[in-house]
C-alpha cells in the first residue's frame, strides 16, 4: 500500500483523498492519502512525519517554501516555480509540478485556447504556473494582485513580485503589467483565477469586481469547490466562455500518482474518474 497525503492548510473539506482512492483503483495498489494540515510555522517541526511517506500532494500555502526542505527539483518544478508533488526515490524527495498538466489538459477540454492576452489573478504557487505557461506560449500577460502588493510594487518594495515580472518578461519577450485586483479593468482573451477567493466555505465571494469581466473572451477559475463559484456564474452572465478547476484536479493528481506508481493511466481512466468527481459536489 501507498502511503501518501495533502501537505496544506486550511484543507477544510478538500476532495483529494476521494479523488486519490478512485484513481488508485486502476493502478493495482491501494493508497492511504491523509490531510496534511500544517500551518507555515508548523512546516519544519513536521517534516521528518511527511519524510515517512511514499509522497505526497502539496497546496496553499506550501507550493514554494517546501522546495527548500528536498533534495531535487525536476524540470517541471525549476521551470514553475512551484512545487505541487513531492516523490520519495531511492531515499531522495524530488519536487514536481503537475499543476501545468492539468491546466493545460482542462484548458484544451474547454477549447479555450491559451493565447493572447491573458490576466491572471492571485500570483501564488499555483498562480505563478499559469503565468509561467502562458509566458512560455508569448501571452501578453497582466497580473492582478492586492491593492497594497501593487503600491509596494510600484515603490520598488516588493521583491518577489519584482522578479516574477522580471522573470516572464524574459520568457515571453513581452512587459508585464501588474494591476490591482480590487480595481481590475481591461480586455483580456482570457482571465485566469489562481487565487482562493470564491473557494468553499466562502462561496459568495468574487477575486475581481463583476464589471471587469465586459472585456473578457474566457475564464478558468482552478477553484474547483464548488463546482460552479460566483466569478464563474458571473462570467457566464458576461457571455465569457468558462471553465472550471475539476478536470484541472483531476489530470494533476492522476499525474502525481502516475510519478507514485511508475505506472500511466489511460485517457479513458482519467475520464471515469473525472465524471465520478464532478457527481461528488
Amino acid at each position: 500500500m501507498k502511503n501518501a497525503g495533502l501537505l496544506g492548510h486550511p484543507l477544510g473539506h478538500t476532495l483529494s483523498p476521494v479523488l486519490h482512492e478512485k484513481l488508485s483503483r486502476f493502478m493495482g495498489e491501494p493508497i492511504e492519502y491523509k490531510k496534511l494540515d500544517f500551518s507555515p510555522e508548523e512546516l519544519d517541526a513536521a517534516i521528518p512525519s511527511l519524510k515517512k511517506l511514499d509522497g505526497f500532494n502539496v497546496t496553499i500555502p506550501h507550493k514554494l517554501n517546501i522546495k527548500s526542505y528536498l533534495d531535487e527539483l525536476d524540470e517541471s518544478a525549476l521551470k514553475h516555480g512551484a512545487v505541487n508533488v513531492v516523490s520519495k526515490q531511492n531515499g531522495k524527495y524530488i519536487g514536481y509540478n503537475t499543476d501545468c498538466i492539468g491546466f493545460v489538459r482542462c484548458l484544451e477540454g474547454a477549447e479555450v485556447e491559451i493565447a493572447g492576452s491573458v490576466c491572471v489573478v492571485g500570483v501564488g504557487g499555483a498562480g505563478r504556473m499559469f503565468a509561467t505557461e502562458c509566458a512560455y506560449r508569448g501571452c501578453q500577460l497582466t497580473l492582478a494582485v492586492r491593492k497594497q502588493h501593487v503600491e509596494q510594487f510600484r515603490k520598488g518594495a516588493h521583491k518577489d513580485l519584482q522578479e516574477l515580472t522580471e522573470k516572464l518578461t524574459r520568457i515571453s519577450g513581452k512587459e508585464v503589467q501588474v494591476v490591482s485586483s480590487e480595481e481590475l479593468s481591461g480586455d483580456f482573451d482570457l482571465l485566469i483565477n489562481a487565487s482562493p477567493v470564491g473557494m468553499f466555505p466562502n462561496t459568495d465571494a468574487m477575486p475581481i469586481p463583476q464589471g471587469a469581466l465586459k472585456g473578457v473572451q474566457a475564464v478558468f477559475d482552478c477553484i474547483y469547490n464548488p463546482r460552479e463559484t460566483q466569478l464563474m456564474k458571473a462570467a457566464k452572465q458576461a457571455g465569457c466562455r468558462v471553465c472550471g478547476g475539476m478536470p484541472m484536479l483531476v489530470w494533476q493528481a492522476a499525474a502525481a500518482q502516475e510519478i507514485w506508481y511508475g505506472k500511466r493511466f489511460t485517457q479513458e481512466q482519467v475520464e471515469q474518474v473525472l465524471q465520478e468527481m464532478e457527481e461528488v459536489l
